[in-house]
């Protein structure tokens, strides 16, 4: 099955985290497809790319030497404080965040805790595709095994978007999408010092493209609530912050000064999103 969204955009475009030189200033304009291999439609001047899942960011952040951190998760016990069908999808977000954070490093224990955690809310936002029994099983089977957890989380992933996709059910799927990227960008942020010239940085800084194509998808597909949910203000905010990082010279990355602010802003716009 394919998973296509009409508007031109990349979201969680993570292998970006290592830059082409010369190509800082280039914003480019990409369709999301769902599609079994990478590639070019040259008839329709389009770049096709697969959607890239969290667990995949974090495989990239992993070999930019990020590092795992338990102190800063999300606890998976929290999941029934989360009541509404907005809050239950952007919990649902946090946790796949989690999860695929959690599988990358290894740590079996917490990438159980946050699958049960996903099942129960997906449960309650009525699919359970990607997240049944019978994965579960496969889960902990492969509890020693990262790249069996990597194609499981993936996998599991797409499941979820291809259903929302079916069902029409964008709103649901926009909340997930945001609210993942944000705890993604909360744990990589927050796990360790990171210093300005490091592949680190590079791949923090990086998430300027992706934030700013989420926030033009959500504009499109959103556009008589864009200016007074939340969520969607989080996103054009986090927007507008990546943005000044155009102002930079060539060789430079990411400023300390904007390395912070950006970070502050996530710290607060996650802040946010968590029911304690």
């Amino acid at each position: 099955m394919r998973f296509t969204i009409s508007i031109v955009i990349v979201l969680f475009v993570f292998s970006a985290c290592h830059r082409e030189n010369g190509d800082k200033k280039v914003k480019e304009k990409l369709e999301l497809t769902r599609d079994s291999s990478i590639g070019v439609d040259v008839k329709n001047s389009k770049v096709v790319y697969r959607v890239p899942t969290p667990i995949e960011f974090f495989m990239f952040y992993r070999g930019a030497s990020g590092e795992f951190n338990p102190e800063i998760l999300l606890s998976p016990s929290t999941a029934s404080n989360y009541l509404t069908t907005k809050n239950k999808a952007v919990a649902f977000g946090m946790y796949a965040s989690n999860l695929a954070y959690s599988a990358v490093f290894g740590q079996n224990q917490q990438t159980i805790s946050y699958f049960e955690a996903s099942k129960v809310l997906a449960e309650d936002l009525g699919f359970t595709e990607g997240y049944g029994d019978e994965l579960m099983q496969r889960f902990k089977s492969n509890l020693d095994n990262v790249d069996s957890l990597y194609h499981l989380s993936a996998d599991s992933y797409w499941k979820v978007f291809n259903f929302l996709e079916d069902q029409d059910k964008t709103k649901l799927l926009s909340y997930i999408t945001a609210a993942g990227w944000v705890e993604s960008l909360y744990l990589a942020f927050n796990a360790r010092e990171v210093n300005t010239k490091s592949d680190l940085m590079s791949c923090l800084a990086d998430q300027q493209y992706v934030i700013e194509n989420l926030d033009a998808y959500l504009q499109e597909m959103h556009k008589n609530e864009i200016d007074r949910d939340d969520v969607f203000l989080m996103v054009r905010k986090l927007n507008e912050y990546y943005a000044e990082l155009y102002n930079n010279p060539e060789n430079v990355i990411m400023t300390r000064v904007q390395f912070d602010s950006i970070k502050s802003l996530v710290n607060r716009s996650r802040e946010s999103l968590v029911k304690r």
